[in-house]
């Protein structure tokens, strides 16, 4: 004898149009595109292109430790070429030019981790110090500048420049 088991018949309702899967479609397409737009946003700097970060004044001045120190950005600071020049000055209190320091520059972005090398300025007499800079990237940058004189611990202080696109 055979049992037989009675099993309910399943209707599959399939309600998939043509015009829905083109809808979907679309839909990863533009995600994936949107996402692919946010990450050239992100990594290449775009957001500066189009809404440049603050110029950078021509000359700005700190105290670091017994000096002074004179930030003079007449280049404007860009991403591309060679005349991203800065100059300092550097005084002791009493108003003397520091002649003998070994001055140091460190550039870094104020919003991601981009690999800039430290630069030494380069001696120009009298106080002054010149040092030329290459950015890999637009936007607000942090120049920390340490100052070390013979016989005097290292002193650092820090300006805010904007980098822009050509």
């Amino acid at each position: 004898m055979q049992i037989q088991i009675a099993r309910p018949a399943i209707k599959v309702i399939s309600r998939r149009t043509r015009r829905g899967d083109r809808i979907m479609q679309g839909l990863i397409v533009g995600s994936g595109v949107s996402v692919l737009l946010m990450l050239a946003w992100i990594h290449l700097g775009l957001g500066a292109l189009l809404v440049p970060p603050a110029a950078t004044p021509p000359k700005m001045e700190a105290a670091a430790g017994p000096y002074v120190v004179t930030l003079y950005a007449d280049s404007g600071q860009l991403v591309t070429g060679d005349d991203n020049i800065v100059s300092l000055e550097v005084h002791d209190s009493s108003g003397h030019p520091l002649t003998d320091a070994a001055v140091q520059v460190r550039a870094d972005m104020m919003t991601m981790a981009m690999p800039v090398p430290d630069v030494t300025a380069a001696t120009q007499g009298g106080g002054r110090y010149r040092v030329h800079l290459l950015f890999s990237m637009a936007g607000s940058w942090q120049l920390t500048i340490v100052i070390v004189a013979p016989g005097q611990a290292a002193v650092r202080v820090a300006f805010d420049v904007g980098v822009r696109w050509r």
